[in-house]
């Protein structure tokens, strides 16, 4: 089980953040200013300004003009804020039976709340799942 007391809190938007970042990375190994500002509907300059205060906080690499990459701790974040996301999907669609195109938006407001502990409890209680209903992979945390 995991503990939040090593862990810093981090506001729902910086998630947000980091979460676009790790998918981006993922799925196209290229996340720019662009890419992000594109993704999270935010101007690019608001991008900039967060890149540099989660930079500071040694979450992201972000060189000028180049590409943003997460460092250790930031992967860490992205794995336990994605890990979150596609519980909460698989529990929306499964337990709750809603359907697999309105469980996404519903993530997006939940992953924020969730504790690592609820998730863990969550995860034992749909018998570890491994795919959101999508079939995309959910990261062991």
């Amino acid at each position: 089980m995991r503990t939040n007391s090593s862990v810093q809190k981090l506001s729902a938007a910086k998630e947000d953040y980091i979460r676009a970042i790790y998918l981006l990375n993922s799925h196209h190994n290229n996340a720019t200013v662009t890419d992000i500002a594109k993704k999270l509907n935010l101007r690019k300059s608001t991008v900039s300004e967060s890149l540099k205060d989660l930079a500071a906080a040694g979450i992201v690499v972000a060189p000028p003009y180049g590409k943003v990459t997460l460092s250790a701790a930031g992967k860490k974040f992205g794995d336990n804020i994605t890990f979150k996301h596609r519980l909460i999907e698989v529990f929306l669609h499964e337990t709750l039976g809603m359907s697999k195109d309105a469980v996404h938006a519903e993530a997006e407001i939940l992953e924020h709340a969730l504790s690592d502990e609820v998730a863990d409890r969550l995860s034992h209680f749909l018998h570890r799942p491994t795919h959101d209903p999508h079939g995309s992979k959910i990261p062991s945390v």
